[in-house]
């Protein structure tokens, strides 16, 4: 099934079987977590020219080193997990571990996305610009080229990207889970203009609805990113809840329900009033940035870190990636060197 050929892992990319009952075992190692931004869908607009090629190259994955890290994520044995799911309450409110059974030699592995909502800065630096339906009600990104060509894809994003790769190795995904995506608010979600109270507002939030739908149908889930992505742990008191409450206002409502996982931006932690703040907003789940698989669970609610894929660790921390695939493979040759 699988071969080494100079280094990388190559594998036959063909649905398995369904695991026999006496394959299914209790996991009880690490559960891993891995972020991305939004992808690059063609590198040669964005990593060489427009307003921020430095930034973009330092803190984004393209859309060809996306779909690479699937395919060998996959034949390494991991498998996507619902991070909401890893978690029980006990009756006296606190937090554990809850059983997860898979089949025997699949390591467990949460992806999550920030930012995916499409702020001006991406849209006119030609990255995709927001998520629609295409003609078969699948989950499709839509760009505009600087020629004013406009491309729906279902190659050029990490939701449909995945949504594509499941659907033909329904065993890369446990009990059908996709990933986390964590939304920011101050531009609207998933590249409609949702937030405020106006007519322009309200027609946008029935735009996204059925988006919304369809990710949360085919195994997606959401969790907050902030509304205006401060760093909650140098923000006072007074604008953590002034942003959490906005969240709730203009973001809450859009994805069918209260929040449990809230992703700091930056990765940087909220402590004393401002962590109470977030716990009594109903958020039990808080992912920051670390290189290695690390959970804590704590009086009612656990902590996670997560492993940051983009240019900067493709290019120079490539050891924290080395579990998960194969950073010299999948780096795509159109970037240009880090600066």
């Amino acid at each position: 099934m699988r071969a080494i050929a100079g280094g990388v892992v190559a594998a036959a990319l063909v649905p398995a079987a369904p695991a026999a009952a006496d394959d299914i075992v209790r996991y009880k190692g690490p559960v891993e977590h891995i972020f991305f931004h939004p992808l690059l869908p063609e590198p040669q607009y964005t990593l060489h020219r427009g307003t921020q090629p430095a930034e973009f190259n330092k803190w984004m994955t393209t859309a060809k080193e996306f779909r690479g890290i699937v395919r060998q994520l996959y034949a390494k044995d991991w498998l996507l997990v619902d991070l909401e799911s890893l978690f029980r309450r006990r009756k006296d409110g606190s937090l554990r571990w809850a059983p997860l059974r898979l089949p025997k030699g699949k390591k467990p592995l949460v992806i999550s996305v920030d930012d995916l909502n499409y702020p001006e800065y991406m849209i006119v630096n030609h990255l995709n610009s927001k998520l629609v339906l295409d003609g078969s009600g699948n989950v499709a990104a839509k760009r505009v080229r600087p020629d004013g060509t406009t491309v729906v894809s279902r190659s050029s994003e990490i939701v449909p990207i995945l949504d594509r790769f499941v659907a033909n190795h329904p065993d890369f995904s446990h009990d059908g889970a996709k990933g986390t995506i964590a939304l920011t608010g101050f531009e609207g979600i998933l590249g409609y203009r949702t937030s405020g109270a106006g007519r322009h507002a309200r027609k946008e939030q029935r735009r996204v609805a059925p988006v919304v739908q369809r990710l949360k149908d085919t195994g997606w889930t959401f969790g907050s990113h902030s509304y205006s992505h401060p760093d909650f742990g140098a923000s006072s008191y007074t604008r953590v809840v002034a942003d959490t409450d906005r969240w709730e206002r203009f973001v809450e409502p859009l994805i069918g329900g209260d929040a449990r996982i809230f992703v700091y931006p930056y990765g940087s932690p909220a402590t004393g009033a401002s962590l109470s703040y977030l716990r009594k907003a109903g958020f039990e789940i808080f992912c920051t940035i670390g290189p290695t698989a690390s959970t804590t669970i704590r009086d009612g609610y656990a902590v996670q870190a997560r492993v940051h894929v983009d240019g900067l660790s493709l290019m120079s921390q490539k050891s924290m990636l080395r579990r998960f695939f194969d950073p010299d493979s999948v780096l795509d040759p159109r970037r240009p060197a880090l600066r």
